[in-house]
């Protein structure tokens, strides 16, 4: 139930605030800060594995209702960058997960999984299940996440408009 609260104090407070993807940002700032061990007598909270299904199958469905045959007509129509993008992407990614495991002694499957795109609460499922350094995987995530929101995105909003 602390897990909620924060996750939903914090992500409302961000989404009224107007920042993007508020929500999900503030959930995971809320949800970690109300799970930290501020007393010696306080322990983490792991969220059951029914909860994360739960979980995934609502960030699936959010995601299903927008798939749509006019979506996958219009990404048709641009394939050729979006494929080329996904290339680059793939070549900037193995860079990473060659730094990651060399520089910083990263197990393949947690510098994989730090890297692989996708939504927060899929990899870091995945990241739990297949015995990651959760940690590492979150800590990536949410840098490049921040990174795209509050860097990357006003960078090609004043230079596109």
């Amino acid at each position: 139930m602390k897990l909620l609260l924060g996750g939903v104090s914090v992500g409302s407070a961000l989404e009224l605030l107007g920042v993007p993807a508020g929500m999900l940002i503030g959930s995971i700032i809320g949800s970690a800060l109300v799970n930290q061990p501020w007393t010696r007598r306080m322990k983490p909270t792991r969220l059951p594995i029914l909860a994360r299904q739960i979980g995934l199958v609502t960030v699936g469905l959010a995601a299903g209702v927008l798939l749509t045959v006019d979506s996958l007509l219009n990404t048709a129509a641009i394939a050729l960058p979006v494929v080329l993008a996904y290339l680059g992407l793939t070549a900037l990614n193995l860079i990473f997960i060659t730094v990651l495991m060399s520089r910083y002694q990263v197990d393949p499957v947690t510098a994989v999984l730090a890297v692989t795109p996708g939504g927060l609460a899929e990899v870091t499922s995945i990241a739990i299940d297949k015995g990651a350094q959760v940690a590492v995987v979150l800590s990536v995530h949410a840098v490049r996440l921040f990174s795209l929101v509050l860097v990357i995105l006003p960078i090609l909003l004043l230079v596109l408009s």
